[in-house]
């Protein structure tokens, strides 16, 4: 089994002060195997805005996976945004746009689909699946997980936002991955690919931005086992804490999650 605390897109810049710590003592109390920060890390890639999340990443309680979101590389700083839009998310998080993380249970694999050439939607492209196949050819048999930023399918009541979702589904489940996580849309949701049942996507919330949909500040505790997923939503309540308050088990037969 593993214990992996899914946040996303924190957007320094637009964070709520009081509950940084208040994060941080909910992730230490739930001592997470690794933790996976889907992207949008900042609001508008500042060199303070990095600062900040750079600060909390080396605050965490266990192994950060980072991936970059479209609010991660520059918007009003055209020059930059086309010829080095990852160079402050480098400089701040790490060098790794698509960072990995093994462990002796499962093998996590970052994808970056922020695309510099559109301000919100992201791309997934046919070399970056064929890394995966790479990277999980040697997985055995551990859990695999991919992490992205926008997610593959949004739910019904979004517009799609992943260019290649279609071509990346077929080869989730030619590889035999268990999660794909994803932020984005300031929300939580989970569900298994209708194109891909054996798939289970999960959806994070914003953990700390004031820009906050129907489902507050929150994050989720995972904890995949062999053939069940065990999915813990924990929001913040008015005096800041974290608190668990909702939950739901997958379980997967030969059809898929369910």
């Amino acid at each position: 089994m593993i214990r992996i605390a899914h946040l996303s897109d924190p957007h320094f810049g637009t964070e709520q002060p009081h509950l940084v710590p208040s994060l941080l003592q909910a992730l230490k109390a739930l001592t997470p195997d690794v933790i996976v920060l889907s992207g949008d890390l900042t609001q508008r890639a500042r060199r303070r805005q990095f600062a900040a999340a750079a600060a909390f990443v080396a605050a965490c309680p266990a192994p950060v996976l980072c991936v970059p979101g479209n609010h991660d590389i520059p918007l009003e700083n055209l020059f930059a945004r086309l010829l080095s839009p990852f160079r402050a998310y480098r400089r701040s998080i790490g060098p790794e746009l698509e960072p990995v993380i093994k462990t002796p249970t499962a093998l996590i694999v970052g994808v970056n689909t922020a695309n510099p050439q559109v301000w919100k939607d992201g791309r997934i492209t046919a070399a970056q699946l064929d890394r995966l196949a790479t990277l999980f050819a040697d997985a055995g048999p551990r859990h695999r997980v991919v992490v992205l930023h926008h997610p593959p399918v949004p739910p019904p009541s979004e517009a799609a936002s992943l260019a290649g979702a279609q071509a990346a589904i077929a080869a989730f489940a030619a590889l035999g991955i268990d999660l794909v996580l994803s932020g984005h849309l300031h929300f939580s949701h989970a569900a298994p690919l209708a194109a891909a049942p054996r798939v289970l996507a999960v959806q994070a919330g914003t953990c700390l931005s004031d820009r906050i949909r129907q489902d507050g500040n929150a994050f989720t505790l995972i904890d995949l086992a062999a053939d069940t997923a065990t999915l813990t939503h924990h929001r913040a309540q008015t005096d800041g804490r974290f608190v668990p308050d909702a939950a739901m088990t997958f379980a997967r037969s030969a059809q898929g999650w369910a």
